[in-house]
């Protein structure tokens, strides 16, 4: 018996229906694939991790990762990706958020030990500074970093001295060095508009101009005058800062 030509004509426009259906699916699935999915990640990302990637700027910024997931200090994560960032991990940090980290200013923390060193783990993903350049928060302190300076650390009571007058975006500008030590187990840091030196008897002390130049020329903290035990005031038409071992003072040309 000969087909119903009805049924075999049926037949077609059901298969073609099926064919423009999968078309259909075909394309929409394509247009929501992520840049991730598209450029099939070598080694998958997910949890915390993803999160930031995807928060931070996705495939777009990091590219593929180059490693799996992988323990890090204290009970930590961390990945590494191709375009010079990592993302790390800590459950007791950032309350579970996990944040990336890059550039000169990863660098810059690897130097210092990575998350086993004094800075620890990054409690912020690396943002823009006020004046041009990019800063890091970690547990332990900060690294800031502008195309002029390069990357720096600061902490403890000279970064807490810094913060009181604006961070970068202060008189002192950024830093141009890291916390060094100092005389009798002080420390001190420069910065583009001055210094911070401090001592456990004299705390964190802001010194500049005139008078940073002529207690360098003392020799610093190892000369006549000692630590400043005072910031810098108004005095007799001038500025003055008092030391362990005098003031120094400064007046106006006349």
């Amino acid at each position: 018996m000969s087909p119903d030509p009805r049924n075999l004509k049926h037949g077609r426009r059901r298969a073609a229906r099926v064919v423009r259906a999968a078309t259909v699916l075909a394309v929409l699935s394509t247009l929501t694939l992520t840049p991730t999915q598209a450029s099939a990640q070598p080694y998958p990302i997910g949890g915390a991790i993803r999160t930031e990637y995807d928060e931070a700027g996705g495939f777009a910024f990091f590219g593929n990762a180059l490693n799996p997931e992988s323990d890090a200090a204290r009970g930590g994560r961390w990945q590494e990706f191709e375009k010079n960032s990592s993302i790390y991990w800590h459950p007791l940090v950032s309350d579970g958020h996990a944040n990336e980290i890059g550039g000169a200013i990863r660098a810059k923390w690897g130097d210092l030990g990575w998350e086993n060193g004094a800075l620890r783990y990054p409690t912020s993903r690396e943002m823009p500074t006020r004046k041009p350049g990019r800063f890091n928060q970690f547990e332990g302190g900060t690294i800031h970093w502008s195309p002029s300076t390069g990357a720096h650390n600061t902490w403890g009571a000279i970064r807490d001295k810094w913060a009181t007058l604006s961070w970068e975006d202060g008189r002192l500008g950024f830093p141009v060095t890291d916390e060094f030590p100092a005389k009798n187990n002080g420390a001190g840091q420069h910065f583009e508009g001055g210094s911070i030196y401090w001592s456990a008897s004299t705390g964190a002390r802001v010194i500049s101009g005139a008078i940073r130049d002529t207690w360098a020329s003392q020799n610093w903290e190892n000369g006549r005058y000692g630590y400043p035990i005072s910031d810098e005031y108004d005095y007799n038409g001038g500025r003055a800062q008092d030391f362990q071992g005098g003031r120094i003072e400064w007046h106006p040309p006349r």
